[in-house]
């Protein structure tokens, strides 16, 4: 006889089943709820990856099952093995780490209640082809007209929040609130007197306008867009650090756009195609095509096809991730596996970065532009002509010294230096002597006779001399067109494509003994090896010269050394890119792999998001038309709303900002995100607008405290029932702490600087390197530069800590900090100067205890160290 729990139990999920197919069919509850859920928890390792033999990426994969059996039994929870698996009851816990939440498990129950319905056509697109249902996925739809009201944020949040049966928090504390504000809009905290203002007259719209309106709102939000743009001032990819010596130039566009509310579509059009519009205000939108300009390039010690596939792939990730939020360069080796994205669509958009190349734009009257650019080519021309006499004269000192090799190899054997010079002499005799572990074929030569190994010298010489003209000449033919854009990125190796095209080019080579010997003879200097014997380096050149030579080459060095002394100043520029001069469609690399070619990848924009039969892009590289489609799609505006909100509540709405494909999470309060979205473009697409309605909001402003009852149901807090307690995030904390200390250099804009323990400016003007990013950054979770990142990961671990306790740029603030305890309450302001707030009766008492030797510098270091000066609630 069923227990009256069973029954309760089918009583309920019947009810569930009556409501939920009320709502929507099977089909579209599966797709909305089901199928993200098993993405997101189970495909990782039962997916293609089928770990003990189990697939959950169809239906006949559940119920086949793995090793264990089937995974589940259709209409039947409590003899299914994946229900027992998630609820952990018995030996088999799954997923391994994360369990998931009592909702998600109750979901998982309600599926295998009803059936076990797995529609296919949601997976599989008929023949490719882009179904209805792609195209109504929920990120794509068009979206609502808002309704705009003083509530309707809360009404939305607050409509959830009672479904679940969850009591909100109330308002925070006037001090809490306060400071949370500053921090979330400026990235400062608040001064005593902005404490004590905002006491007098708790305005949170009026404090919210002034915080906007500061200079400091877009340093703060620039940072949030930084992340995404992965900017850095150099590449890691090349055989050492490579500068953008203007980079900061870009930084200082995304900071006044944002402090300008440039309205969000001409921000992303601007960073896409800044070259070929016009701001309505007549700013030039150039510095924005840093995003593309500054983006990892590939260097010349890769191979070329697969150089310039990897510059694209990272474009095309970095472009669709940052403003679309979908993974289209998941499409670059097959379709993609879950989102209606097909190679095609990869490679089409591919194309549009391929038709694209590396720019610098001076920032400079042209006539300045030439008179520079002239006088270092004659710089460089004169550099030339010393090298070339340098190398003359070295081949000639090398010939002489050849031609006495066998006097050399006779004394080395005799053991008698004689009168020859002691630096050849000793380089001869180590080059005898030791064992040639990495070349033994050269042992034998050793041992010839002196006058024999001088002829193979004197003819190994000779025959690669007769080589090297013929590759000098080779070289001469591969260089950049005479005219080529001026970059100072190595990617000129695009122009090798142009020699000869339908030549065979013939490589001349020694053999390889006679090209180790003369390796081994004429090697220069590494900081492994010494130079070769008879190599002469250009310090050591003068002994070997004729007075008539040493003096040519003394009156070139001169030359040079006038031209430097008159160069003209450097010129400012801009990193960017243009189009090519013949754009062009690419082929679909087949797997992935640029040497295996299919069919051409003419270029448009995503088929799921456009119509049937996309346009083409034929005018230009297809940039402008791509920023075009971009910013008409109801997507680009979901996902902005979403970084926004997440910015300021701790946790987005959807909780992947870069993916809101069927691998990424669903939204919590989709009518919500439908809203933001629709405001924002409603609004002109202004940020400032956007942000202002939401921390006048009472979800914003809710305390960050506990609840109980709301815990269990919602611990993550994804209902917005509480605000988020934040860690400061690297920026905010150093930043924090020279404003404590009364240190902070206030300027805005300019060159970066290093981030050294003097630097005093805040942190957004110091430089981010790809090649060696900062300790303290990293340290603290900044993300790396090499990729567009969607959030920053916060981890606590014990360093951190030890940051604080040893690390001289803390311990210089704390000292400053010090210095200002100079009134007759020193304890009093400390604790204003770095809460904002007076201490208690007992933290005084503490405080005075500690301070009574006089200990002000330790005192103010473990303030500088709390939790409450490190977090915001």
């Amino acid at each position: 006889m069923p227990s009256f729990s069973n029954i309760l139990r089918f009583m309920v999920l019947s009810v569930a089943l009556f409501l939920l197919q009320a709502a929507a069919g099977p089909a579209q509850w599966f797709e909305e709820t089901i199928r993200p859920l098993l993405a997101a928890r189970c495909l990782g390792c039962h997916g293609d990856a089928r770990v003990s033999g189990l697939r959950l990426d169809s239906r006949e994969g559940v119920l086949k099952g793995g090793r264990r059996g089937p995974a589940a039994v259709a209409g039947d929870g409590a003899a299914s093995l994946l229900v027992r698996a998630v609820r952990r009851d018995g030996e088999l816990k799954m997923p391994p780490n994360e369990p998931l939440s009592p909702q998600e498990i109750a979901v998982l129950e309600k599926w295998i209640a009803v059936g076990l319905p797995y529609p296919e056509a949601a997976v599989k697109r008929v023949g490719g082809k882009i179904t209805e249902a792609d195209r109504n996925w929920w990120a794509f739809r068009p979206l609502p007209k808002p309704v705009a009201s003083a509530g309707a944020i809360d009404g939305f949040v607050g409509a959830r929040l009672a479904r679940e049966g969850i009591q909100p928090l109330g308002p925070a504390p006037r001090a809490v609130l306060v400071r949370r504000l500053f921090y979330d809009l400026t990235g400062l905290p608040p001064a005593a007197e902005d404490f004590e203002r905002f006491d007098r007259r708790p305005d949170v719209a009026a404090e919210t306008d002034r915080l906007l309106a500061s200079p400091r709102f877009g340093e703060r939000w620039g940072r949030h867009w930084l992340d995404i743009a992965r900017y850095a001032e150099d590449d890691w990819r090349g055989l050492g650090q490579e500068k953008y010596a203007n980079a900061w130039r870009y930084r200082d566009w995304v900071v006044d756009a944002l402090n300008r509310d440039l309205p969000y579509d001409v921000f992303v059009k601007a960073q896409l195609a800044g070259d070929q519009i016009t701001d309505r205000e007549g700013f030039d939108l150039r510095p924005a095509l840093g995003l593309l300009g500054l983006g990892p390039w590939q260097y010349s010690n890769s191979p070329p096809p697969q150089a310039r596939a990897d510059e694209r792939h990272e474009r095309v990730d970095m472009v669709s991730r940052g403003f679309l939020g979908l993974t289209v360069a998941c499409a670059r080796c097959h379709d993609h596996k879950f989102d209606p994205i097909g190679m095609a669509d990869y490679y089409a958009l591919a194309g549009v970065f391929a038709s694209t190349e590396y720019r610098e734009y001076p920032l400079a009257p042209a006539a300045e532009v030439e008179r520079y650019e002239s006088h270092q080519q004659l710089i460089r021309d004169k550099e030339k002509q010393i090298a070339a006499f340098v190398a003359a004269r070295q081949g000639e000192a090398a010939a002489a010294l050849a031609a006495q090799s066998a006097r050399y190899i006779e004394a080395v054997r005799r053991g008698e230096r004689g009168d020859l010079p002691e630096t050849l002499y000793s380089r001869w005799k180590s080059y005898l002597e030791l064992p040639q572990r990495d070349q033994p074929l050269l042992d034998g030569w050793r041992q010839e006779d002196p006058a024999e190994l001088q002829a193979l010298i004197l003819s190994v010489l000779a025959e690669r001399n007769e080589i090297e003209e013929a590759r000098k000449l080779a070289v001469e033919r591969t260089k950049p067109k005479a005219g080529a854009a001026k970059t100072r990125l190595p990617n000129g190796f695009e122009t090798y494509d142009e020699f000869c095209p339908g030549c065979d080019v013939v490589v001349r080579a020694q053999p390889r003994d006679r090209s180790v010997l003369w390796q081994e003879l004429h090697r220069e200097p590494s900081k492994d090896r010494g130079p070769g014997v008879l190599f002469i380096p250009e310090k050591e050149l003068d002994e070997f010269l004729t007075a008539e030579s040493r003096d040519k080459l003394a009156a070139l060095r001169r030359e040079l050394a006038e031209l430097k002394s008159r160069s003209p100043r450097p010129y400012p520029y801009l990193h960017g890119v243009a189009d090519k001069a013949q754009p062009s469609n690419i082929r679909i690399a087949l797997r992935g792999d640029p040497y295996q070619l299919g069919a051409v990848a003419p270029r448009r924009f995503l088929e799921v998001l456009g119509s049937a039969e996309p346009e083409l892009w034929t005018a230009g590289s297809g940039r402008l038309q791509l920023a075009e489609a971009i910013v008409k799609q109801p997507l680009t505006a979901r996902v902005a709303a979403n970084r926004v909100w997440m910015n300021l509540m701790g946790r987005g709405i959807v909780g992947s900002p870069s993916n809101f494909g069927r691998l990424g999470e669903r939204p919590t309060h989709p009518e919500l995100l439908d809203y933001l979205a629709a405001r924002l473009v409603e609004q002109r697409w202004s940020i400032k607008s956007l942000i202002r309605e939401i921390v006048l909001s009472a979800a914003y402003q809710r305390a960050s405290g506990r609840s109980v009852r709301a815990e269990a149901v919602d611990a993550p807090n994804k209902l917005y029932w509480r605000a988020n307690r934040r860690r400061l995030d690297a920026e905010a904390l150093r930043d924090s702490l020279l404003h404590a200390a009364g240190a902070l250099d206030g300027r805005v804009g300019g060159e970066s600087e290093e981030l050294g323990a003097e630097f005093r400016r805040r942190t957004l003007y110091g430089k981010v390197s790809r090649f060696k990013l900062n300790e303290a950054l990293a340290l603290f979770d900044f993300p790396n530069p090499s990729a567009t990142s969607e959030r920053r990961v916060v981890t606590h671990v014990p360093l951190q800590r030890l940051y604080f306790l040893n690390n001289e740029f803390v311990a210089r603030q704390a000292a400053a900090l010090a210095a200002r305890l100079t009134g007759p309450d020193p304890v009093g302001q400390a604790y204003r100067l770095i809460f904002g707030r007076p201490p208690s009766p007992e933290e005084r008492r503490l405080g005075e205890e500690f301070t009574r030797t006089g200990q002000w510098t330790q005192y103010a270091h473990t303030l500088l160290s709390s939790n409450e000066f490190l977090f915001v609630d």
